[in-house]
C-alpha cells in the first residue's frame, strides 16, 4: 500500500469539489431537451460509460475482483448507490427549479454534514468523542447552520422574483423538499465508499495502485445510481413522447455538452476517491465535508456569474453569501479536526 499524504489528500479534495460544484454549468446551454432527457444521457456517460472505462484502464483484471468479494458487500455497496441515485434524481430536479448555487448549497451542504458524521457513528463510533471526532461534529454543526442560511436566502429571492412574476408560486417549496430529500439520501455516496472497503483491497491486491482502488467500488455504487436514474428518466421520455428529441435537429450539442458534464463529474468522483485514501482512517468523514463545500462554493460561483440572484435585490445574496462563509468555516474545522 502506498504511504498516505495528508497534504494531497486535502488538496485534491479541494479540487475535486470545484470539479463537482461547477459540472452543472452545461445544463444551462441545452436547448432542445428536456430535464428527462439530459439527466438520462447525462448519467448513462456519467454513472456507467466513464466509470467503466476508467475502472478497465486502471485495475487489473478488473470484472475477477467481483467474484472474489462477498455477494453481501456487492450488494451494500449496489443499494447504497441506488439510494444515492434517488438523490441524484432530485438534485437534478433541484437546480432546475431553484437554480445552480442555491440547490448546490442545500443539497451538498446536508451532504456535507451527514456524510462526515455519520461513518464515525455507524463504523467508528470509538471515534466520535476523540479530538478528531469532537472537531468534525463542531464542523458538522457550523455547516447545517450555514444550509439554514442558505435555505433563508432562497425564501427571499422566490419572494423578490415572485414580485416579478418571474418565478411561479410555490416552485420555491418543491425545490426545498426535493433538495432536503437529496441532500438526506446523497450521504449514501459516501456510505457506498465504506462499505466498499473490501473491494479497495483487493483492488490493491491485483496491482491497482491506492491512487485506483476506489474504482471498482464507484462501478457497482454507480451503476445501482444509473439503473433507479433510468427507471424514472424512462418514464418521463415515454409518457412525454420525447424519444424524437435525442435525433432532431440541433440536438447534436446537447449530446456534447452531457459528455462535459460527465466528464467534470465523474472526474471529480475519481479524484475524490484518491483523495480519501491518502486522508487516513476517518478519510471519508474528512474529505466528504471538504469536497462537499468546495462543490458549494463552485456551485454559487457559476449560479452568481450566470446571473441567477439578478432582480432580487441585496437582501438575499448578502444572505446566501453569509451561508457559504459557514459552510467555508465548516471545511476549516473539519480540515483541522482531522489532524488532530
Amino acid at each position: 500500500m502506498e504511504s498516505i499524504n495528508f497534504t494531497m489528500g486535502i488538496v485534491l479534495s479541494l479540487v475535486a469539489g470545484s470539479m463537482l460544484g461547477t459540472f452543472a454549468w452545461p445544463l444551462k446551454k441545452i436547448k432542445h431537451w428536456q430535464w428527462a432527457n439530459t439527466w438520462l444521457i447525462y448519467s448513462l456517460w456519467a454513472l456507467v460509460i466513464l466509470p467503466f472505462l476508467w475502472a478497465f484502464l486502471t485495475v487489473p483484471n478488473f470484472l475477477s475482483i467481483y467474484g472474489n468479494v462477498p455477494m453481501s458487500v456487492l450488494i451494500e455497496v449496489f443499494l447504497f448507490g441506488a439510494g444515492w441515485g434517488i438523490a441524484s434524481i432530485g438534485f437534478g430536479i433541484g437546480l432546475s427549479t431553484l437554480g445552480i448555487a442555491l440547490g448546490t448549497a442545500i443539497v451538498l451542504g446536508l451532504n456535507n454534514a451527514l456524510g462526515a458524521i455519520l461513518p464515525i457513528v455507524l463504523y467508528s463510533p470509538d471515534e466520535l468523542f476523540t479530538p478528531a471526532g469532537i472537531g468534525i461534529s463542531v464542523g458538522v454543526g457550523v455547516m447545517l447552520v450555514g444550509i439554514v442560511i442558505c435555505a433563508v436566502a432562497g425564501a427571499k429571492k422566490e419572494k423578490a422574483l415572485n414580485k416579478q412574476a418571474a418565478t411561479p408560486a410555490g416552485n420555491f417549496k418543491k425545490g426545498l423538499l426535493l433538495c432536503i430529500m437529496s441532500g438526506v439520501l446523497g450521504a449514501m455516496f459516501n456510505f457506498a465508499l465504506v462499505a466498499g472497503k473490501p473491494l479497495e483491497e483487493l483492488a490493491v491486491q491485483a496491482g491497482a495502485s491506492s491512487l485506483n482502488a476506489a474504482n471498482p467500488t464507484w462501478c457497482v455504487s454507480l451503476l445501482g445510481g444509473f439503473i433507479v436514474t433510468a427507471i424514472y428518466c424512462g418514464y418521463l421520455i415515454r409518457k412525454r413522447k420525447l424519444f424524437s428529441a435525442f435525433t432532431q435537429n440541433g440536438s447534436q450539442m446537447a449530446w456534447i455538452f452531457t459528455l462535459i458534464m460527465a466528464l467534470m463529474w465523474f472526474g471529480g468522483v475519481a479524484l475524490y476517491g484518491t483523495a480519501v485514501m491518502n486522508l487516513g482512517k476517518l478519510g471519508a468523514s474528512i474529505g466528504w465535508p471538504l469536497i462537499q463545500s468546495m462543490a458549494v462554493a463552485g456551485g454559487s460561483a457559476v449560479g452568481i456569474i450566470t446571473r441567477e440572484w439578478k432582480g432580487t435585490g441585496r437582501q438575499p445574496l448578502t444572505i446566501m453569501l453569509t451561508g457559504l462563509a459557514c459552510l467555508m468555516i465548516g471545511i476549516v474545522i473539519v480540515s483541522k479536526a482531522g489532524t488532530l
